[in-house]
């Protein structure tokens, strides 16, 4: 039976992918690349002139204002990430990142239009990519939608029911050992959370410890890179793996809802993580410590203790996610 896509079924859904994008395009603006680390100058450097550098970086914007030029702009820079400065080729990577979130939702709208969807949705398998369903489909009109997609820098994903582009931040990683540091560490965590979205439709769809884990690699780039351009970004998510951990999230609370207990996997994970990284110099894991200890005190119970201390150390805002 082919799946109805009302009007507000799909702009919801829209919303929920989009939002983290949308949001991180307006934190750094459509060509918000003041502020990028500068690198210390490596190989590739010397081997390039400033005018020449130069000339490609204009050309790469030329080819990125065009209409569609995301497919066109990442194959010219593709070809010339060592031909370029450090400097250059990260001011190219941040403005190609910025085409394509502020591109997704208008692809987003082209993939949830009903009869593309249900086109999809009769060829998808579990796990499928744009790539898979090229394969098995003869429709060109689609194959073209598909292709582009994939071309313009996003992958593939199921959300409740229906097929969405997401932003593919492993398609970055292909320059990482070029660009600065702050910039490549940034991409790394970026890329981690498209491999894996770690949450959906009010619930958490990674492990507690992997939660952490995210969580430290964030507040580490935010230690090292404090002046980073990508700062704002990498900010927003330590924020949201913050309420993770702290709090859960509405289908998957911390505290059982019926017992009030804290859930078994999240005692044993935080545990491990605290006992594995207890050397580490994290601000983040020392809170964490500081609240099993509370909790452990509470029999794991979520008691006014335990609360008293959540709203003193960790304090929930209206943009809290919960």
């Amino acid at each position: 039976m082919t799946p109805s896509y009302p009007s507000a079924k799909r702009n919801g859904l829209r919303i929920i992918m989009t939002a983290t994008a949308l949001a991180l395009l307006l934190q750094s603006g459509v060509a918000g690349t003041a502020g990028v680390a500068a690198a210390a100058s490596t190989q590739t450097d010397a081997k390039v002139t400033t005018n020449s550098s130069k000339a490609i970086y204009t050309t790469f914007q030329s080819k990125l204002k065009q209409k569609n030029g995301l497919i066109a702009a990442d194959a010219y820079l593709t070809n010339r990430i060592t031909q370029v400065t450090s400097h250059h080729l990260t001011l190219m990577v941040l403005q190609l990142e910025n085409a394509r979130l502020k591109s997704l939702t208008a692809m987003t709208d082209r993939m949830l239009v009903p009869n593309v969807q249900d086109k999809m949705m009769k060829i998808y398998e579990w796990n499928d990519t744009f790539t898979g369903l090229m394969k098995r489909t003869q429709d060109s009109s689609l194959q073209s939608l598909l292709k582009e997609a994939r071309d313009s820098g996003y992958k593939l994903v199921m959300i409740e029911g229906s097929l969405y582009p997401i932003m593919n931040y492993s398609a970055f990683q292909k320059y990482n050992a070029n660009v600065t540091p702050d910039i490549s560490h940034y991409l790394n965590i970026m890329a981690a959370e498209t491999k894996k979205i770690p949450a959906e439709d009010g619930g958490l769809l990674i492990g507690y410890q992997e939660v952490l884990l995210r969580a430290c690699n964030q507040e580490q780039f935010l230690e090292l890179y404090p002046t980073s351009n990508r700062v704002k970004q990498v900010q927003n998510l330590l924020d949201s793996y913050t309420m993770y951990t702290f709090y859960g999230l509405n289908n998957t609370p911390l505290f059982d809802y019926e017992t009030n207990k804290m859930v078994p996997n999240a005692q044993k994970g935080y545990t491990a993580v605290i006992q594995r990284l207890a050397s580490t110099d994290s601000p983040y894991l020392d809170k964490l410590a500081a609240f099993m200890d509370v909790v452990r005190e509470a029999k794991y119970e979520k008691t006014t203790a335990v609360e008293a201390w959540l709203d003193m150390n960790v304090p929930l805002t209206d943009d809290s996610i919960r």
